[in-house]
């Protein structure tokens, strides 16, 4: 028997005594589960069973109430209990499928050597003595991620441990079997990740444990830097390392780390979706997902409609080339700079002496009190006080001028009138309070002007009420007025610049805020000034200080104004962002600077940016394919992973009709060679419905079309039609694009665009366009 063969028996042997562990520690973790199940479902049916119930007086009372508060912790308990046994058999169910993928043999100085398996958790003796696996997050497994065979060392806590790392070996086992070993110089050999690369898309994103590359296990394990900036390629696994990151995290720090103070902000619903998989797999909690817009619509959406990402981009595409959509274009890129931050941040230094405006309390057209009272009392605090104390000390005083002029209109004839129209209801609650103050007894004498009272005073409440709700919520400040008062004055406006100077557009812009504001809309582009506006006037009193790290990912997106304000709205955070400036497709953030201002967030020595360089979604044909759509300097540093396939296709159709039939037999022909999901991209929602349309009619009922809009919430199996600034961070088998032609993306904005389409695929990639195609794409000459 060769030395291979006798490695491999020996590893079997091995892999069988693991799966006899797991199987008994099951056996031991479903008994507990069943009897733990067993026991919250007897406490909650005997729960009021096992309560000494007395309330005879408050003796009593207090000791009925201590056996409820008894019961109820034995009860949290057992659920908890039940709870982890529960968490135990999942872990241990996946385990037995898969227990761990890799192997190595360490020597560390002055000791022989260990052998060290590691999967996705550990897995220890009864008696805690033998590691039969590490967890891939525990310090020594980042040897195998690190390293080849030689002199080799690891962090921990305690410091760095130095040896020498003998051997490397790789796994592929499959619902408990050995399917394939293999001994590697290398840090995760190409053997399997060609495997891992060349498996068929799922509709969620998988785990990458098990071929973590160097270069992306830096970004996962750094506790050094407080800011993460991580320019990737398109496929160089820029959002996986950020969910293992989170993932190590949870591992490194438990106990003191939760998934609730670790937020994530995804480009839409879709992407959120495609990426909630990953964690349970790795066995933890999702952290706390959101998008911007959900951020905005959160605080705005209730008063205003307010347009998202996605609707502007279709705007500023259907005015394209007019002198309105130029105009917009630029007020886009400006309100998403650095210099109209500096210009909001210098116009609150002006705001701390004079300028903010209020709204005056009114009741049935009467003032209660006036703008002009509340500048005054909110300007005689000391401008070092700062404006969140200015508007709580505000808040307070209003407050107290509302209670008392609901006491003054106790004799007022709408008061009276509103008293004697009280229903049955609110007669009943004036009733029982005053019951419970002794009245309706034999010796009362005045029940009847109680009751008159008390419906009186509820009316007065009832009427102050949303007055009261509206100053307790800090509705008295007007940050859209504030906000507009900046575009009302030329002179306001050009002594907060940082230069002195008007943006080109200004006087558009300042017309397009009034227009808009005024009818309680709000451009995408002014929702975060605004948004900023609204927090900074009452001091950023909902900034998220609880949450430790924050996730951006596609930052590349994000406007230097929108990472700013991020950074005020979670000021305790360490920042992850993730993205690829190659991927810069929105007006607002193309000509931000690479990553939009994230790099000046934080002092240098806070802050690390790390490149990844290598493509490993798409084929090294597509990945060719789509370097060729960017200058060359842009594209220069991306290297394509060495995984052959198909060769892209450009195919020109004379009109729409030959375009859906071509298009419908592409996606057959995909089909039947096992691709499990096509995505077939337009450019804008508009195309999309058609081309929905013109496919439903042509594709059989039984295959699945899917038209995914910027609310889907989930990425399905088969056909999704999608627009293409939806497909940002999702993969597809296949992708078929339709109409790339000059007409659809002949702007030089167009280029980052189809780049990003055309990176969505991992196995095929099929180009489709109706007459001269894009300039930017290659090979157009072969058509």
């Amino acid at each position: 028997m060769s030395n291979e063969s006798t490695e491999r028996e020996w590893e079997r042997k091995r892999l069988n005594e693991v799966l006899k562990e797991i199987e008994n520690r099951l056996d031991k973790e479903l008994a507990v589960l069943g009897e733990r199940r067993g026991d919250v479902v007897g406490i909650r049916q005997e729960f009021w069973d096992d309560v000494r119930m007395n309330f005879s007086d408050a003796t009593e009372l207090g000791e009925t109430w201590t056996s409820i508060m008894q019961q109820k912790e034995v009860l949290i308990e057992r659920e908890r209990s039940h709870r982890v046994a529960f968490e135990a058999v999942e872990r241990l169910a996946r385990m037995h499928d898969n227990p761990y993928f890799a192997r190595i043999d360490f020597a560390e100085t002055g000791r022989g050597p260990e052998q060290i398996y590691i999967g996705r958790a550990s897995l220890m003796s009864d008696d805690d003595e033998t590691f039969w696996v590490y967890d891939w997050r525990a310090p020594i497994s980042s040897l195998f991620y690190d390293h080849e065979p030689g002199p080799a060392a690891y962090e921990t806590p305690e410091g760095e441990i130095g040896g020498e790392l003998l051997l490397k070996r790789q796994f592929v086992i499959r619902a408990g079997k050995l399917k394939h070993m293999f001994d590697t110089d290398e840090t995760v050999g190409d053997e399997i990740l060609q495997a891992v690369l060349s498996e068929k898309s799922d509709t969620s994103m998988k785990s990458i444990v098990a071929t973590i590359q160097k270069e992306q296990n830096r970004i996962i394990r750094d506790e050094k830097h407080k800011l993460l900036v991580v320019q990737g390629a398109a496929g160089s696994g820029k959002t996986s390392a950020a969910l293992q990151r989170v993932a190590y995290l949870l591992y490194r720090f438990r106990g003191t780390l939760t998934p609730d103070q670790i937020v994530l902000f995804s480009p839409n619903p879709v992407f959120k979706g495609y990426i909630s998989r990953v964690l349970p797999d790795l066995g933890e909690a999702n952290m706390r997902q959101m998008t911007f817009r959900e951020l905005i619509e959160a605080r705005l959406g209730r008063r205003f409609q307010v347009e998202d990402l996605f609707s502007q981009t279709e705007a500023l595409n259907a005015s394209e080339g007019t002198p309105e959509g130029l105009a917009r274009e630029k007020a886009v890129r400006y309100k998403g700079s650095e210099h109209f931050f500096m210009t909001v941040e210098r116009y609150f230094d002006r705001l701390q002496h004079e300028g903010v405006r209020f709204r005056p309390l009114r009741f049935r057209g009467a003032t209660i009190v006036s703008a002009e009272e509340m500048a005054e009392q909110y300007y005689a605090v000391k401008a070092s006080e700062g404006f969140a104390y200015r508007a709580a000390t505000l808040r307070k005083w209003l407050l107290a001028k509302l209670a008392a002029w609901a006491d003054d209109q106790m004799n007022e004839p709408w008061v009276e009138e509103a008293a004697e129209l009280a229903d049955d209801e609110e007669i009943q609650r004036a009733y029982v309070q005053i019951r419970r103050k002794g009245g309706f007894r034999e010796d009362a004498f005045d029940d009847e002007d109680r009751m008159t009272e008390a419906l009186m005073r509820s009316a007065i409440e009832n009427a102050v009420g949303p007055l009261v709700k509206a100053v307790k919520a800090y509705r008295f400040l007007d940050a859209v007025d504030t906000y507009r008062e900046l575009f009302r004055s030329r002179s306001l406006f050009a002594a907060c610049s940082p230069d002195g100077k008007l943006p080109e557009g200004w006087e558009w812009m300042a017309n397009r805020a009034e227009e808009t504001l005024a009818r309680k809309t709000v451009d995408h582009e002014d929702a975060t000034p605004l948004l900023y506006f609204m927090e900074g006037l009452e001091g950023f009193r909902k900034v998220e200080a609880d949450i430790r790290h924050l996730f951006v990912d596609e930052a590349q997106d994000y406007s230097p104004f929108q990472a700013a304000y991020l950074r005020r709205r979670f000021p305790q955070a360490r920042l992850t962002v993730l993205g690829d400036f190659n991927q810069a497709i929105y007006a607002g953030a193309q000509e931000s600077g690479g990553f939009g201002g994230w790099t000046r967030l934080m002092p240098q020595e806070d802050t690390a940016v790390w490149r990844l360089t290598t493509s490993y979604r798409s084929t090294r044909p597509i990945v060719e394919y789509s370097k060729k759509i960017l200058l060359p300097e842009e594209s220069a540093e991306i290297r394509p992973f060495q995984r052959e396939g198909e060769v892209p296709t450009l195919i020109r159709c004379r009109d729409g009709a030959r375009l859906a039939d071509t298009v419908t037999a592409d996606i057959r022909g995909l089909l039947e060679q096992g691709y499990g999901t096509i995505g077939v991209i337009a450019k804008s929602a508009k195309e999309c419905g058609n081309a929905a349309a013109l496919l439903k009619e042509r594709l059989p009922d039984e295959v699945p079309l899917t038209y995914l809009s910027g609310a889907s919430a989930e990425l399905p199996k088969g056909v999704s039609v999608l627009a293409s600034y939806l497909a940002k961070g999702i993969e597809f088998d296949a992708v078929v694009v339709w109409d790339a032609s000059a007409a659809r993306y002949g702007q030089d904005r167009d280029r980052k665009l189809l780049y990003t389409v055309c990176t969505r695929a991992l196995h095929a990639l099929h180009v489709y366009c109706l007459g001269e195609p894009s300039p930017w794409l290659p090979d157009r000459g072969k058509l």
